[in-house]
């Protein structure tokens, strides 16, 4: 056999392996893309709470309680358990800002001051005719919103809402509640999250007359469908507070009209995939609570309910830590 033809007969072997290596390379980065295609899942945990931090001298001797709350959830950060997302509603008191100076949370947005009607920018409104809920005819705020969020993941951006004055009724009128936004880029998701905190119109401590009460929580409930429809860019959503919407009329209006999942009915109808830690009665993740979150997915990402419950129940004193005990969840988000 000539050198010609063993040169041919190497170059048709060569070709062949460069085909086979070609394939393989294909097949692999195949399985590489399919493998990067797979849906991966992040957990974080969100812990809602009220304070109860009225100021002096509406409430009195609450700086021992804030600096427990505090102290625990320092002490669960040191073992590694704290949640990741704080929301608290009813901040008003100055002395309440320990929890969010020392447990540890790189990233703190607080609410709407007392004069704060908006913030400008892609959610900002018009301003509805306002209504005298006193004998002025410019009623004037006495408290700020008392909303703040702590978060563990950067906050990337920030909106609120506070609420008209002809969307409020009684003493609730006194202070600048709102809606407040963190968008949140949590590590391992493609796209952020939108984190809402709340905090709505009260019943009977509210001392008005139950029809404006009804109808102001109506008009909240219009309001924050209104926001997030504002705001939607596609992601994930989680809207928790106190909503006050105990009282049946409301709370099948407010999820009716925000059209969101309530994370505590999918933990009590799915007892095989979301967990209700020992000692948290089904019904304080319902209906008989005023404090509740609420969930949507985004676009490419699903977010489950895995694991609920009801906590900082502790006393101090022979007193409660707040009228309010913590509503926690822990989250599953898929990413497609």
């Amino acid at each position: 056999m000539s050198f010609r033809n063993n040169t041919a007969i190497l170059w048709g072997y060569n070709s062949n392996m460069n085909r086979c290596l070609f394939v393989i390379f294909v097949w692999c980065l195949a399985v590489s893309f399919a493998a990067n295609a797979q849906p991966h899942a992040v957990d974080i945990t969100v812990l809602s709470y009220n304070i109860n931090g009225l100021p002096s001298p509406i409430k009195k001797g609450k700086a021992p309680h804030y600096a427990r709350i505090a102290e625990l959830l320092i002490q669960r950060r040191t073992q590694g358990t704290q949640p990741n997302i704080v929301l608290i509603q009813e901040a008003f008191d100055g002395q309440a800002d320990i929890v969010a100076e020392t447990t540890g949370y790189q990233y703190v947005l607080k609410g709407p001051s007392r004069k704060e009607p908006s913030q400008r920018g892609d959610a900002h409104w018009v301003q509805k005719t306002r209504k005298a809920y006193a004998s002025f005819s410019d009623p004037q705020k006495f408290l700020n919103s008392g909303l703040i969020i702590l978060s563990d993941f950067p906050i990337i951006e920030a909106r609120h809402k506070a609420f008209n004055s002809d969307e409020c009724a009684g003493l609730d009128c006194l202070s600048n509640k709102s809606i407040l936004l963190a968008r949140i880029q949590v590590p391992g998701l493609d796209k952020p999250i939108d984190i809402i905190n709340s905090h709505f119109n009260s019943r009977g401590t509210a001392k008005a007359p139950r029809k404006e009460v009804l109808q102001a929580h109506y008009r909240q409930t219009e309001t924050l469908k209104w926001f997030l429809d504002k705001i939607n860019i596609g992601n994930a959503t989680i809207v928790a507070g106190d909503f006050n919407t105990k009282q049946a009329a409301r709370y099948d209006y407010f999820k009716k009209t925000i059209g969101y999942k309530d994370a505590g009915e999918i933990c009590v109808n799915e007892p095989q995939s979301c967990v209700i830690v020992a000692g948290t009665a089904p019904e304080l993740i319902l209906y008989k609570t005023n404090d509740k979150q609420f969930i949507k997915d985004g676009e490419g990402a699903h977010i489950d309910p895995q694991h609920m419950e009801r906590n900082f129940d502790e006393m101090l004193n022979g007193k409660p830590l707040s009228d309010h005990l913590g509503y926690e969840v822990t989250y599953s988000i898929t990413s497609d």
